[in-house]
């Protein structure tokens, strides 16, 4: 008899732990871990006896898109999804989405339908697969669940704010406030898999404990939903990801800076978050807890494996060609409007240079004229004193 086996996504390189946080998410609805699986080698999974894993694919995909689309071996649930619309190929742009195209597409079709985390994703998704096939599922960070205690620490918590608004919290609160970030470096990547879960599990715990959390973060106001800690999520002004924090924004207490820095907000007395996300939140856990009793024992062979091999390669090497081209397009393009700048630059150059000369000799004229005037007038002056002179010596 075959037994069931069991993966997990986990980013080793990240430098937010919000990626962490959705690895631990995945974990509360498994039975075991049989893979940790390096999100940005999906395609290069291999399991042992060549049996389908399964995994859940919930959270931000990904650096290196030509791990799309991912290993046969593994079974995926597509749910809380986010793609970047920055996908890289291989140090290649590629704003078409070339990679969720053809092959990329048609994996995509094989295990709709697709949970979005976001409207952005659901949007580049609906481009690619159709609307039929795509639905908003929220974040699978609200299905955080403790089972703990709750203990009331008294403490808030600024998460990524900037000076202003931790110095603004500090001066308008007795309680004790503490500033901490989810970016993580070099030390953190470099701990084991149980170690970073368990720095996961305990900054949640101090989310869970706290009075408030006000922060920047998705990945620490969402889960502070589910953990029922009140939290205000400040709204990114720059927009530098559109949609993916938009789509929260009525999930959570939320405010730009400058309305939380005119006192819109009582630090000392939280606002209670808002229930919508409850119903995305079951059917998460829904979807998840059905995935995990689904029975999927079947094995790849070796001649499914290298079909999929085959069309992968295929399908890498189509992509690359219109990457390049289409890249090179837009080489071509920029270099027209560069050389259309230089030339337009030189061209106002020259005739700043013939401004230029021609200030020098008005300059030289002017120099001139106030130099003959200068003389002109002494001479008069001179001219003046010698007659007085000269009538003042006949009167002697």
């Amino acid at each position: 008899m075959t037994v069931e086996k069991y993966g997990v996504i986990f980013y080793k390189g990240t430098s937010n732990i919000g990626d962490d946080i959705q690895t631990f998410m995945a974990l509360r609805f498994l039975p075991k871990i049989d893979y940790i699986i390096e999100r940005e080698e999906l395609d290069t999974f291999v399991s042992k006896n060549h049996e389908m894993v399964k995994v859940i694919m919930n959270g931000w995909f990904f650096h290196n898109a030509e791990n799309w689309p991912i290993s046969p071996f593994i079974y995926p649930l597509l749910i809380s999804m986010h793609f970047t619309s920055n996908l890289m190929i291989s140090g290649y742009l590629d704003p078409y989405n070339e990679v969720l195209s053809g092959f990329g597409c048609e994996f995509l079709k094989k295990y709709a339908p697709i949970g979005c985390r976001d409207n952005h994703t659901m949007k580049l998704l609906n481009n690619c697969i159709g609307q039929d096939l795509t639905y908003f599922s929220s974040c699978l960070t609200t299905t955080v669940d403790l089972k703990k205690k709750k203990k009331n620490s008294k403490i808030i918590y600024a998460v990524d704010v900037d000076d202003e608004i931790y110095e603004y919290i500090k001066n308008n609160s007795n309680l004790e406030v503490k500033r901490i970030t989810h970016v993580v470096g070099k030390k953190y990547q470099e701990l084991s898999f149980d170690e970073r879960m368990k720095k996961v599990e305990n900054l949640l715990t101090d989310y869970y404990n706290a009075h408030l959390i006000v922060t920047s973060r998705l990945h620490a106001s969402l889960p502070c939903l589910g953990l029922k800690t009140p939290v205000l999520l400040i709204k990114h002004e720059d927009n530098l990801y559109p949609g993916r924090l938009e789509s929260f924004y009525d999930f959570t207490n939320s405010m730009s800076k400058k309305e939380f820095l005119s006192g819109n907000y009582d630090v000392n007395h939280p606002i209670k978050n808002p229930t919508r996300y409850l119903e995305y939140r079951d059917k998460l856990i829904s979807s998840c807890e059905e995935f995990i009793n689904k029975k999927i024992t079947k094995k790849v062979s070796d001649k499914e494996y290298i079909y999929w091999l085959e069309k992968k390669s295929s399908f890498q090497k189509e992509g690359f060609i219109k990457l390049i081209k289409k890249n090179d397009c837009i080489k071509k393009d920029m270099n027209k409007k560069i050389d259309c700048i230089i030339e337009n630059f030189n061209s106002e150059k020259v005739s700043l240079n013939e401004e230029i000369k021609y200030l020098k000799n008005k300059i030289i004229s002017l120099e001139n004229e106030l130099e003959s005037i200068h003389y002109s007038k002494f001479y008069r002056i001179y001219s003046k004193l010698k007659r007085i002179l000269n009538k003042f010596n006949r009167s002697k």
